[in-house]
């Protein structure tokens, strides 16, 4: 059974993403008037998301994307059929400035990869003090993004892998992790359905040897997306 610090935890997160709404949310904002700790964690949870940004790459529209635009927009002359006190100067400097900027900002929309999105929170098997991961999954190169977040250290000689287990099924790991940094692991295979469990075991340097985990499970949670 969960602790109150991980229902907490998991509330803070929802909030963060923006995905707490109606009657939970208003409930959740009045508990963070009385609550710092409650403030402090959802603060956490907006930095470690804020980090996800870091990650996405410029990309330069194609030349067929902006003759798309300049069609749609489908700009015309202006006729000349003002009297000489009407301000024609100012209104196509307006109309110039917003037609730039639409071929400036709907191609970024347009072609913009979208950020990894957030699928599930590894929770420590030793409650809050422990900390936790958050894991994010990019489906169009098939790689999971792994972010501590107040995560506890371990030994030089020692690693944390991250291990997929189905239903019923055994342990298949996925890597090995950054123990302060995020880390981003591509997939050999296809990403794990929802459903499945996530954990991160202590391991000898390097991996586990036997391709099953040999050390403590530090970190699980289940796979939302």
């Amino acid at each position: 059974m969960k602790s109150r610090s991980h229902y907490h935890a998991a509330l803070a997160a929802e909030y963060a993403l923006g995905t707490l709404r109606g009657a939970a949310k208003i409930q959740f904002e009045q508990k963070m008037r009385d609550d710092p700790e409650l403030v402090a964690e959802v603060a956490r949870w907006q930095e470690a998301f804020t980090q996800l940004d870091n990650h996405i790459m410029p990309v330069i529209p194609p030349a067929s994307v902006w003759k798309r635009i300049r069609h749609n927009l489908d700009l015309q002359p202006v006729k000349r059929t003002v009297t000489p006190k009407t301000p024609v100067r100012g209104y196509l400097g307006w109309a110039l400035a917003a037609g730039l900027a639409a071929l400036l900002l709907i191609p970024r929309l347009l072609v913009q990869p979208a950020a990894p999105l957030p699928v599930a929170i590894l929770a420590s098997s030793t409650g809050a003090q422990g900390g936790q991961w958050v894991v994010s999954a990019d489906m169009s190169t098939r790689s999971l993004m792994l972010t501590p977040l107040n995560a506890q250290r371990v030994a030089a000689d020692r690693s944390l892998e991250l291990w997929a287990i189905a239903p019923g099924g055994k342990p298949q790991s996925l890597g090995l992790l950054n123990t302060q940094q995020p880390t981003q692991l591509t997939l050999a295979a296809k990403m794990p359905d929802p459903g499945f469990t996530l954990a991160i075991s202590i391991e000898p340097h390097g991996g586990s040897p036997t391709g099953q985990p040999t050390g403590a499970v530090l970190y699980s949670g289940a796979l939302a997306l």
